[in-house]
């Protein structure tokens, strides 16, 4: 019984050292990238990245908006149009490429990549 409970601690903790959550923050020469960065900032720390694309996105906000008729509130759905942009860093075979992704001009996120080349 407690081969059994060995072995299910261990396929637990193999699965949790598997996850990669993505990158909060990158160094480019002796710049800390973090999120929140506005592209130009980005751009001046690391310079041109190795591939860059773009797409718009459409998404739904919803907002509940209460009055004094309507103490309930009411929800008012309005469409959006998010331009993102994926830029790709290729730092060399000895680090890995990095993804960083926009959204209208800001940092939103940033994901580590297999090895560059």
């Amino acid at each position: 019984m407690n081969f059994l409970k060995l072995w299910a601690f261990c396929g637990l903790a193999l699965s949790a050292l598997s996850f990669t959550p993505p990158a909060l923050a990158l160094r480019c020469n002796t710049y800390v990238i973090d999120v929140g960065l506005q592209k130009a900032e980005v751009f001046n720390k690391c310079g041109a990245p190795t591939l860059q694309e773009s797409h718009v996105e459409r998404r739904i906000l919803r907002q509940r908006t209460v009055t004094p008729l309507n103490p309930g509130g009411l929800i008012i759905e309005r469409e959006l149009e998010i331009k993102v942009e994926e830029w790709t860093y290729n730092f060399g075979p000895q680090r890995f490429m990095q993804l960083l992704v926009f959204e209208n001009g800001r940092l939103v996120n940033i994901k580590d990549l297999g090895y560059g080349s």
